[in-house]
């Protein structure tokens, strides 16, 4: 990467033309929970540290974004929690992992804190 920086909306562009993030948010996927959730953890370890832990790796330095792109992924995060015990795989993966919902909702109050 010969990038120090990257856009979060960037991001989520990338990942919806790869076919790893839906373009419809309410649409329900194992592979587009997981990435919303990992893109997420990403950019919550970088609020709350200030630097990537991609540094030493790709020299990637910072993650900018706007307010509604912060809103677009804690929504995404979000929809995924809202749907807990649910029909979506990724619970049916995780029932009964309380650890894991507490994390989720950790993720959602990082994202949001920061809108």
């Amino acid at each position: 990467m010969d990038r120090k920086s990257v856009k979060l909306k960037d991001l989520i562009a990338h990942y919806r033309k790869l076919g790893l993030l839906a373009e419809d948010p309410e649409e329900e996927d194992f592979l587009y929970d997981n990435t919303a959730i990992a893109l997420a953890e990403i950019v919550c370890a970088y609020i709350e540290n200030g630097k990537t832990k991609y540094e030493e790796l790709s020299d990637l330095k910072e993650i900018i974004w706007e307010t509604e792109d912060l809103l677009e992924l804690k929504q995404l995060v979000q929809q995924v929690l809202d749907n807990k015990g649910g029909e979506r795989e990724l619970y049916e993966l995780r029932d009964g992992d309380s650890d894991w919902i507490k994390h989720i909702e950790n993720v959602v109050r990082i994202l949001s804190k920061s809108l």
